[in-house]
């Protein structure tokens, strides 16, 4: 017991050198009041990882002027209030908070862990988004998406995941496509990976069955996809995607670059045959009744017609694809965003003028508080912070400048599942 109380004061001494002390009083009867709980939300919320704060439960006064049981007594009634508020409100676990004995009344330490980030969201391919095709393997023809995308498959070039070849056959091919910040936000995908930011001209989700069999691609086989994109960046490439906390990562293959081409909106696919009257005149100039008619092979186009830019990219793998690439920060910031809920959110940083959508990261000692990094400073941000569930959802947003403020704060507000892709779409319509 001896040694017990030594370490304890051993430890209370040295940890007073250097970790903060707060000293909170209140009636132990009535409770924490407002400003009371808002001294420990800060504290905790300013604290940095793996250290210790200090709480000194009795005022000066009352040193001063009660006997060592009534300190005591006093000291300890408060640690409960104080240890209750951060378990059920913040989730505290209870190994992080500790009674220190040592001197006349006991302190209470507040330890933080180390925090651990995940990516706040999950993946949502709806129903009525899918787009499928009744697809003759033996085909030439590509597959045009709803926003003309052309996917070309070469012949025969799936199977079963037993590696049964699928030749000469009707499949279905369906496509989930991606082509907006908006389409984006609604499906919970972001354009990152490993928590570096990308740029991103579109993102697909591709699958094939025979009669509801799931199918692949052959070892070997690659299709192509040509998407229409008003930019043309030199280091665009293939990424594959995975799923990895909800949310899905990013990986290249920097053996398929995606090509930047151009192209008439009606291409010339055959020459066609024109037949022109060749009128012929007599010696005084007039027309000679029953002149020939003369063929002549010539292409027929429309030359006038503005020219369509795009991407072309391969891959060789169905499941998640993308035409991304890499997009250099020079001058990063951190952000910090709180929101007016312990609930789980989804919260998403909207860059108004690079083509990405990047995911917060949830703090697992703050469940009201998400966390970026590596995000470049002086770029204007849309920040949404949402909860979709059946038709209901609870949304807020906030118009930014990355770098302007270390914290953002979020305000929710409840509203239904189609007035917030409105809101939503609203928002995306313009730029600040």
């Amino acid at each position: 017991m001896k040694t017990y109380l030594f370490l304890s004061i051993f430890i209370y001494s040295c940890c007073n050198l250097s970790a903060q002390k707060t000293t909170i009083t209140f009636n132990q009867y009535k409770g924490l009041t407002t400003n009371n709980k808002k001294v420990l939300d800060d504290v905790y919320h300013d604290m940095n990882d793996l250290n210790n704060h200090y709480f000194d439960l009795v005022s000066q006064s009352e040193k001063e002027s009660l006997q060592h049981l009534k300190l005591l007594k006093l000291a300890k009634a408060r640690i409960q209030k104080v240890t209750d508020y951060y378990t059920k409100n913040l989730q505290i676990e209870e190994k992080n908070l500790v009674v220190i004995y040592g001197s006349q009344y006991p302190i209470l330490s507040l330890y933080k862990p180390k925090s651990r980030l995940t990516a706040s969201g999950k993946i949502v391919l709806e129903e009525n988004d899918r787009q499928c095709f009744d697809y003759y393997t033996d085909s030439n023809n590509p597959i045009t998406s709803g926003n003309g995308n052309k996917f070309y498959f070469p012949p025969n070039a799936f199977e079963t995941l037993n590696g049964k070849q699928i030749i000469n056959q009707n499949i279905d091919i369906c496509i989930w496509e991606f082509m907006d910040k908006k389409t984006l936000i609604y499906s919970g995908l972001t354009t990152d990976a490993n928590g570096e930011m990308l740029e991103t001209a579109g993102s697909f989700y591709i699958e094939a069955t025979y009669n509801g069999e799931e199918l692949k691609l052959r070892r070997g086989e690659s299709y192509t996809v040509e998407m229409a994109s008003k930019k043309s960046f030199p280091d665009m490439f293939t990424y594959y995607g995975g799923n990895k906390d909800g949310i899905i990562d990013w990986n290249v293959n920097k053996n398929e670059p995606a090509i930047y081409n151009t192209t008439s909106q009606y291409e010339l696919d055959e020459e066609v045959e024109i037949n022109i009257e060749q009128q012929q005149y007599d010696e005084y100039g007039d027309v000679i009744e029953g002149d020939q008619n003369s063929v002549w092979d010539a292409p027929f186009g429309e030359y006038d017609e503005e020219p369509i830019n795009f991407y072309e990219m391969t891959a060789g793998k169905l499941g998640w694809i993308n035409c991304d690439r890499f997009y250099e920060v020079k001058n990063t910031s951190a952000l910090a965003i709180r929101v007016n809920t312990d609930a789980q959110m989804v919260v998403r940083l909207v860059f108004r003028d690079i083509n990405s959508v990047m995911p917060a990261y949830s703090n697992s000692n703050h469940y009201d508080q998400y966390e970026v990094n590596g995000i470049p400073k002086g770029e204007k941000v849309l920040l949404l912070a949402y909860s979709v569930k059946d038709d209901n959802a609870v949304f807020g947003y906030k118009e930014i400048v990355i770098g302007e403020n270390e914290v953002e704060n979020i305000s929710l507000n409840s509203l239904s599942k189609t007035r917030f892709k409105s809101a939503v779409s609203e928002l995306l319509s313009f730029n600040n």
